[in-house]
């Protein structure tokens, strides 16, 4: 059953098709609709719920924490108070090595890293 708007819709639909005022669509006709290519490297049985997300608004972690290193980074090539730039500068590290652990990337975690010895420190037996 159709509702007075879906009525409303469908008349002037068939009017612009028969007055030729429509968009050509006639290199559609027995066509499958082009893929999202956006969807090809996701399973086909998460592609409807990655696209319910996406049409939500939801953004990956992975993207926010991007957007979020890019703006720091912009921020940082205009600040001129020391202070705000070391703070800023730590914010962005702890955000680079959040992206990093998401990616899968490997910690490296040396002799040369500034936390080496403040971790060796906290981890090694207290001397009785």
């Amino acid at each position: 059953m159709f509702t007075a708007i879906q009525q409303i819709a469908e008349r002037r639909i068939e009017e612009a098709m028969k007055s030729g005022r429509g968009p050509d669509l006639s290199h559609w006709k027995n066509k499958p609709l082009p893929l999202d290519d956006d969807m090809a490297n996701v399973p086909p049985h998460l592609r409807i719920a990655y696209k319910i997300l996406r049409n939500a608004g939801y953004v990956p972690e992975e993207v926010a924490l991007q957007k979020e290193i890019s703006r720091l980074e912009d921020l940082l090539d205009g600040c001129t108070d020391e202070k705000i730039k070391i703070e800023q500068m730590k914010k962005l590290d702890f955000l680079r090595f959040k992206l990093d652990t998401k990616m899968g990337k490997k910690l490296h975690f040396d002799s040369d890293s500034p936390y080496y010895s403040k971790v060796v420190d906290r981890i090694s037996p207290k001397a009785r």
